[in-house]
């Protein structure tokens, strides 16, 4: 971990307004391989949502320079992609400065091999729309004493570039052998600033702040014999398994799904395989306590459903959520 430093986050403005960008086909230059081979291409689809205040001076001018360009935002994320190997074991990359909420980093992302960290990739994505929002602000700001603007009022302010929020979401669809729906992951990050003794913000201080993040293993077709009805117990059925992490960014957690995702989703649809449970719930239980006891994850949400439990149902089931602390005070 590096130093720590207290962050503040600025109140949302009274205006937000997004752009959104969605289902970015990205071929990534080197991804998580399902044969966990290094520096493999590997596709990828991306969506960002980057929250600023705000467009209402576009909207009242009826002018392209006062907005963002989700055109320039989709050429600078292309580029910054495709120049992934070069860039990101560069120290002078934006995500080298990406903290937690606390002011603390995660070293590991620092020196992870170019695409194999979902994160990293998600935050090459946060920082292109969190760049591209400083340049037109900038470029805003310079413009302002020449550009017409006669409706502009108090309450139509141009983009301000002291508040910034992407959301971003991935999907790498061939990371996994046994998961049919890939790995997901979800950031939301925002600008952060470190305070004086007095509580005001330094602007010099500003740095991408990740406030959530989320890791979901889709799709783990598992066939065992499950349910209490006696025509179950006769043959195995097709039980679909999910599963989720969720917490606060740039924290252990994280990283600990990251070094386990493989082989814990390799080992539940193995074990998952020489069950006989007559209760979804057991079986939910059940994987739950292999992917936090013995792959050492804090909390996971167990998603388990029978595509063939009810003829008129696509899929029934059930989700819990367990903590490791739940299975070692039992």
């Amino acid at each position: 971990m590096a130093n720590r430093m207290p962050i503040n986050i600025p109140p949302v403005p009274r205006i937000l307004d997004s752009v959104r960008l969605r289902d970015i086909e990205l071929p990534l230059p080197a991804a998580p391989d399902a044969w966990h081979r290094p520096d493999k291409p590997q596709p990828c689809t991306a969506s960002l949502k980057l929250s600023y205040s705000s467009a209402t001076a576009a909207a009242v001018a009826d002018n392209v320079s006062l907005s963002l360009d989700y055109g320039k935002l989709f050429r600078r994320l292309e580029g910054d992609i495709r120049n992934m190997p070069h860039q990101t074991p560069s120290t002078d990359y934006p995500h080298h400065r990406m903290v937690s909420l606390d002011g603390t980093q995660r070293e590991d992302m620092k020196v992870s091999a170019v695409g194999q960290d979902p994160r990293v990739t998600a935050g090459i994505v946060a920082n292109c729309g969190l760049g591209l929002l400083d340049e037109t602000a900038a470029a805003v700001r310079r413009s302002e004493n020449t550009l017409p603007s006669p409706a502009a009022t108090p309450a139509d302010p141009p983009i301000r570039d002291d508040y910034g929020h992407c959301e971003v979401w991935l999907n790498l669809p061939k990371a996994m052998l046994r998961a049919e729906d890939g790995l997901g992951y979800r950031s939301l990050t925002v600008w952060g600033y470190a305070a004086d003794a007095n509580g005001v913000m330094d602007p010099s201080t500003r740095c991408p702040v990740v406030l959530e993040e989320e890791f979901i293993i889709g799709g783990i077709r598992c066939y065992c014999i499950l349910g209490v009805n006696s025509h179950e117990r006769v043959e195995k059925q097709a039980v679909i398994i999910s599963l989720e992490f969720k917490g606060p960014g740039q924290l252990a957690w994280g990283s600990t799904v990251v070094d386990t995702y493989q082989a814990m989703t390799r080992a539940v649809a193995e074990k998952v395989e020489e069950t006989s449970f007559q209760t979804v719930e057991a079986l939910a239980t059940f994987v739950a306590r292999i992917v936090t006891v013995d792959f050492g994850n804090e909390r996971v949400t167990v998603r388990v459903e029978k595509p063939s439990a009810l003829a008129f149902v696509q899929r029934s089931g059930v989700e819990v959520t367990r903590s490791r602390a739940f299975f070692h005070g039992q």
